[in-house]
């Protein structure tokens, strides 16, 4: 019986590690990450017609969310956004899901 307990134990241990989305690397030139909660990198400079694409690396659902710009709408584990920026300008985003996390805010600047 207790080999039993020991070895949940063990497991349950383990299952939170396994099923974490950590990818070794950073993201590309235009490419932010949402993981942990939190976008990587917050500050990101583009020239204009760039198109910055946007991972939820993340076990949660997230949004990329720029008032009057864009919204990427549920964005799932794993999934993606990508949006092309055509005027010149600085563009705030956050996502909808976490609006107090400070974490999850960013910006953009298109020149």
């Amino acid at each position: 019986m207790r080999i039993k307990f020991l070895l949940l134990l063990f497991l349950l241990a383990i299952i939170p590690i396994s099923c974490s989305k950590k990818d070794n690397g950073t993201p590309g030139p235009n490419e932010i990450w949402l993981e942990y909660k939190a976008f990587n990198p917050t500050q990101l400079v583009v020239t204009l017609g760039s198109t910055v694409t946007f991972t939820n690396k993340d076990n949660a659902d997230h949004t990329v969310t720029s008032t009057g710009n864009f919204d990427s709408g549920k964005i799932k584990s794993g999934g993606t956004f990508s949006y092309t920026f055509n005027t010149l300008g600085i563009f705030y985003f956050y996502c909808n899901y976490h609006t107090t996390n400070s974490s999850e805010q960013g910006a953009i600047k298109v020149q």
